[in-house]
């Protein structure tokens, strides 16, 4: 009897608890087993990753450190394990403790478990669920940070202003200053940032996530061109008590904009800065680069790229310097490459320097080109004396190079061998001076032949004769190959009117594509006017000639400029690319300038169908002239070619098809112009 009333109690106990039920002992039971036990766990594995994932940052001090840490796929690698356990923590008051209060807290912490996994589509559809059941600032506060992260600013500036219209504790409202700041950073707006980080300070605590701030504020008042606020907040920095690395990046930061540079030279000789070296010679190049001295920046710059783990960003400045302010093209090309090949997959400038990396490849390429067929065009106009004479010097360079590489080769030392290896006759040295002086003793000195151990052989004639027959061997191929080698050599320089005109053609196109290339993709309007103006120099009669005057018109400035556009205008009255000046200068076309084009182009059409060629054409002329930009502008390009055609001006027929192609790949009518081309071509 005992026994069944305590599987009773037991029975009514279990029931009374039932996750499903409302009754104030059953909540009272979840709520207690919820926070106590799963909420209390998982929330401890929270904030130890978070402490790791700060802890645990990479950051880069050669440029401005982003507000927020930015999200990072590598981060689960290290954690999977913990990260693991946090959502099944959490997922466990869902499962068990339907009735609980804290349901929401769970889905948080599932959320937050999200973020670390990386697997931010899961994270944003947590959060999304959690605001469903009740508005919680965390959840937005979190949304929000993941729209920043991935710059999907619409989505963001929903949830800012909803947070803006909501009360938030204070740890609540530091958190929405930051991310706010975090968003102008993101716009390119310093200075918005800065009055919002210097509200959001208010509410931070000594240490170090106060002292990254201030170093962040630093940095922003010196790009704002603010030394003087810059130094008080790198300051600010070092009394909060900070990483060994904020206080170092901190103290040089204070010396650069102070120009201190002794207080950096004696850092430099300091033993305990051993392994900060290059970022104190980088501090000391963006001293003198803030001075204009490059020369200086550059050698630091390149001082401070040995050892040194964020060479990528230090590469991608050195590939500005040299492109912007020193003008060496090719150097520029090489540390682009560099940057593009050192740089991290999420750092800020990893898409910029991809792109610039092949954009400079391209110049490359092109400039090579162009050196070459010049090479090869001079020495066409050499005598075969000359030239002999000169192929020979050139293999007696590479001779002295290859010497001078292999003179200057790392030598190797032996290291010796332990007891146990000199058992081995050929590692024991002894043994083996020992055996040769046998050797000598018993047969003399022999030639390294076949049959060498013969009683009856004259051994001086034989030596002598197989040096000589050796010598004569050599001699005879090293001619062969010499002569071999200079007719491939021959073969390459463009002798024939053919082969030079072939040359001439490469060199031609080489420097438009170069100048075109400098001026559209690389914003270099130095380079791109230097070799624009060279091809218009060396082929006056250039095919590319009116492409050319625009984009020198939009590389140059004042009277060189009006120039361009004078001559332009001048040789090429019916060209597009006049048009597109006109449009530059003249802005966007009214809606009822729209239909003026409308109306006149119908009118040129129908004087083309009446073929009356000449007419039709001088009507599209005018069209171009006083409605340029306009929606009609691939379809009057290509009128215009037509009305070339029916004249049966091939030649500018040809141009105006070339230019049509190229300036509206993707209008309908690109393919019969093309079939065209071709025929035209035939």
């Amino acid at each position: 009897m005992y026994r069944r009333l305590v599987f009773l109690f037991l029975a009514l106990s279990t029931w009374s608890c039932s996750q499903f039920s409302n009754k104030p002992m059953a909540v009272a039971f979840h709520n207690l087993n919820a926070k106590y036990n799963a909420i209390w766990q998982a929330s401890r594995l929270e904030k130890e990753l978070e402490r790791k994932l700060f802890a645990e940052r990479k950051e880069s001090y050669n440029a401005t450190l982003p507000i927020r840490i930015p999200l990072d796929s590598s981060f689960k690698q290290g954690n999977e394990k913990d990260i693991k356990e946090l959502i099944r923590k959490a997922s466990l008051v869902i499962d068990r403790h339907q009735n609980s209060q804290y349901i929401i807290d769970a889905y948080l912490l599932i959320g937050k478990g999200r973020i670390y996994q990386y697997d931010l589509k899961n994270a944003i559809d947590t959060y999304k669920y959690v605001n469903s059941l009740e508005i919680r600032p965390e959840a937005l506060l979190a949304l929000y940070e993941i729209y920043l992260q991935q710059q999907e600013f619409t989505a963001a500036e929903k949830i800012e202003e909803f947070l803006s219209e909501n009360p938030l504790n204070s740890n609540e409202k530091k958190q929405f200053l930051l991310l706010k700041a975090y968003s102008y950073q993101l716009a390119d707006e310093p200075v918005k940032a800065l009055s919002l980080l210097q509200e959001a300070s208010k509410y931070l605590k000594k240490g170090e996530e106060k002292a990254r701030i201030s170093f962040i504020m630093g940095q922003l008042f010196a790009d704002n061109n603010q030394p003087n606020l810059a130094v008080e907040s790198f300051k600010t920095t070092l009394k909060t008590k900070p990483s060994y690395d904020l206080n170092l990046q901190s103290s040089l930061a204070i010396h650069q904009i102070e120009g201190n540079v002794d207080a950096l030279q004696k850092m430099l000789k300091d033993p305990k800065n051993e392994d900060n070296k290059s970022a104190i010679y980088v501090k000391i190049g963006q001293y003198y680069y803030t001075k204009k001295d490059y020369k200086k920046a550059k050698e630091n710059w390149e001082k401070g790229g040995e050892n040194n783990p964020n060479k990528g960003e230090l590469y991608f400045q050195l590939g500005g310097l040299f492109a912007k302010q020193l003008k060496a093209y090719d150097l520029a090309a090489n540390y682009y490459d560099s940057a593009a090949t050192y740089l991290a997959n999420n750092h800020p400038d990893y898409t910029k320097a991809q792109k610039l990396k092949k954009s400079w490849a391209s110049y490359t390429s092109f400039s090579k080109q162009i050196a070459l067929q010049d090479s090869l065009l001079h020495l066409a106009t050499l005598s075969p004396q000359a030239l002999h004479e000169l192929f020979l010097k050139q293999q007696k360079d590479t001779v002295k190079k290859s010497v001078s590489a292999a003179t200057t080769a790392p030598i190797f030392t032996r290291r010796p061998f332990s007891a146990d290896q000199q058992n081995f006759y050929f590692n024991n040295e002894q043994a083996r001076i020992q055996g040769s002086i046998e050797f000598s003793n018993r047969w003399g000195n022999r030639t390294l032949e076949d049959f060498w151990n013969r009683k009856n052989k004259n051994t001086s004639l034989s030596i002598s004769t197989t040096v000589t027959s050796v010598t004569e061997k050599t001699n005879l191929a090293q001619a062969a190959i010499t002569g071999a080698a200079e007719e491939t050599w021959l073969k390459a320089i463009p002798f024939s009117a053919i082969a030079a005109n072939k040359a001439t053609k490469l060199k031609e196109e080489s420097l438009f594509k170069l100048g075109k290339l400098a001026r559209l993709e690389l914003g270099e309007n130095t380079l791109a006017i230097s070799t624009l103006q060279k091809l218009l120099t060396e082929f006056p009669s250039t095919a590319f000639e009116a492409e050319a005057l625009y984009i020198l018109y939009l590389s140059q400035e004042g009277t060189a400029k009006t120039n361009s556009r004078k001559t332009l205008f001048e040789r090429y009255p019916s060209s597009y690319f006049k048009t597109m000046i006109l449009k530059l200068e003249n802005g966007a076309l009214t809606e009822n300038k729209e239909i003026q084009a409308q109306k006149k182009y119908e009118e040129a059409y129908e004087r083309f169908k009446a073929k009356e060629f000449a007419m039709a054409f001088e009507a599209c002329l005018a069209i171009q002239q006083n409605t340029p930009g306009s929606k009609l502008e691939d379809k009057i390009v290509f009128l215009m070619a037509l009305c070339k055609a029916g004249l049966q001006e091939s030649a500018e027929c040809k141009r105006l098809l070339g230019e049509f192609v190229q300036s509206f790949p993707t209008s309908p009518l690109v393919a019969e112009a093309n079939e065209m081309l071709k025929l035209i071509n035939k």
